[in-house]
């Protein structure tokens, strides 16, 4: 009798191959011999890298996702783009808020000062925000207080626009899915306007942490960690005309001087500014741009006049008068208005109806803007608002902005007259 037979016992055992083997790796085709003639293609790397990089912009996060990201407002709405001009104003900020030092209660919006004047003290607060999804900690807020005008990157040496450091305080701000992201933050001194000082102000605040630092320079037109706020409320009696003056006076030979108004845009920063109230008036209205009896409709407004020096002579020129030689396109266009006015030359000035003198640009201003209206330079605001047009008890916000020759922002001032 012979033994097993242990091949065909284990061959019983282990069963016939499948129909169908999984996992089998597929035939691979025959490989063909490379092209001799074939050449690398010198742009594969460029395309390979820009759609790499491509890739890695849309992965990367918003700053404001993993950093805090502080703002203070320049106007309603604001999200922190800048720059903000043209066409919004950066000088308007509804967050630097003024009361008087004889209140001493918490933060009410019904105390708010619109209009500070010399030789009393005020409580100053700024409105800050963190639109990041990080924390704000060491933050520090300060303000300044600075000579009416046009404070930018132009002047920032200027003698005259001379920053006082009015106080700070340190804060913390929550990230932005929390109410304590934003606060209102009272300064650790009041600011005292001496006497001695002009009756009307800028005022700028800033806003820095260590993990989202300010720009270092008060430009509100380019850093949201910026506001500044240059604007006066002259109602009843009040003079606006010294204010116009003085602003006429600060215009450099070369520069150019316009005059806007804003119309009903601006009533968010008013109630904001305000709180709702504004002494002697059951409410506040602006004056809507079709009531107006001058100046030329614009995206932003109706704009009014150009003011310039031109080899030692003051030129104001109404912007009614351009209508008739189809200028007003120009309008839109940051410094076209002026470069056209310098084409035409004094003599095209006298045909559009430009007011040209030997006097100084303050008095010039002044008496431009007075003959718009046909009133005296010395009227009043009530005067001055009710011979621009509008219902009775109307405000009226009068935009002044200086450019550079080459037609970039230097500043503006926001005088609103009722």
């Amino acid at each position: 009798m012979s033994g097993p037979n242990r091949d065909t016992d284990r061959d019983t055992e282990r069963g016939t191959d499948p129909a169908v083997v999984v996992g089998k790796d597929k035939e691979q085709p025959e490989w063909r011999d490379p092209d001799p003639g074939w050449q690398p293609d010198p742009g594969q790397a460029d395309e390979w890298q820009g759609l790499a990089a491509e890739i890695g912009r849309e992965r990367r996060p918003r700053r404001e996702q993993v950093y805090p990201y502080l703002l203070i407002r320049a106007v309603v709405g604001d999200r922190g783009v800048r720059p903000t001009w043209p066409p919004v104003p950066c000088w308007e900020s509804p967050d630097i808020l003024l009361i008087d030092a004889a209140y001493t209660g918490p933060f009410d919006p019904s105390q708010l000062v619109t209009s500070p004047t010399v030789g009393r003290s005020y409580r100053v607060f700024v409105r800050i925000w963190n639109l990041g999804l990080f924390p704000a900690y060491g933050v520090h807020v300060k303000a300044w207080a600075v000579n009416p005008g046009f404070f930018g990157a132009f002047n920032q040496n200027d003698p005259y626009y001379q920053q006082h450091l009015i106080g700070g305080r340190w804060v913390e701000l929550s990230d932005r899915t929390r109410p304590d992201c934003t606060a209102v933050v009272e300064l650790d001194r009041t600011w005292k306007i001496d006497p001695s000082e002009v009756g009307h102000h800028c005022m700028l605040a800033e806003v820095s942490c260590p993990l989202d630092p300010s720009g270092g320079l008060l430009l509100a037109n380019s850093d949201r960690h910026v506001a500044q706020r240059n604007l006066e409320i002259l109602t009843g009696s009040a003079s606006p005309m010294m204010l116009v003056n003085t602003l006429g006076g600060l215009v450099p030979d070369g520069f150019t001087l316009e005059l806007m108004h804003a119309g009903p845009e601006m009533l968010g920063a008013l109630l904001a500014l305000t709180g709702g109230r504004l002494e002697g008036r059951e409410e506040i209205q602006l004056a809507t741009l079709d009531e107006l009896r001058v100046g030329v409709p614009t995206k932003t407004g109706r704009h009014l006049l150009t003011a310039f020096t031109s080899d030692k002579r003051s030129v104001v020129v109404p912007t009614d008068a351009l209508v008739k030689f189809g200028s007003e396109r120009l309008l839109e266009r940051p410094g076209g208005l002026r470069r056209f006015l310098d084409e035409i030359g004094p003599q095209g000035w006298d045909r559009i109806g430009a007011r040209a003198s030997d006097r100084p640009l303050d008095e010039a201003l002044a008496e431009g803007l007075a003959g718009l209206v046909d009133v005296s330079t010395d009227a009043s605001a009530r005067e001055l608002a009710e011979r621009l047009g509008g219902r009775d008890g109307a405000l009226h916000p009068l935009r002044f902005v200086l450019t550079d020759p080459a037609g970039g922002l230097v500043g503006g001032y926001t005088v609103i007259v009722g």
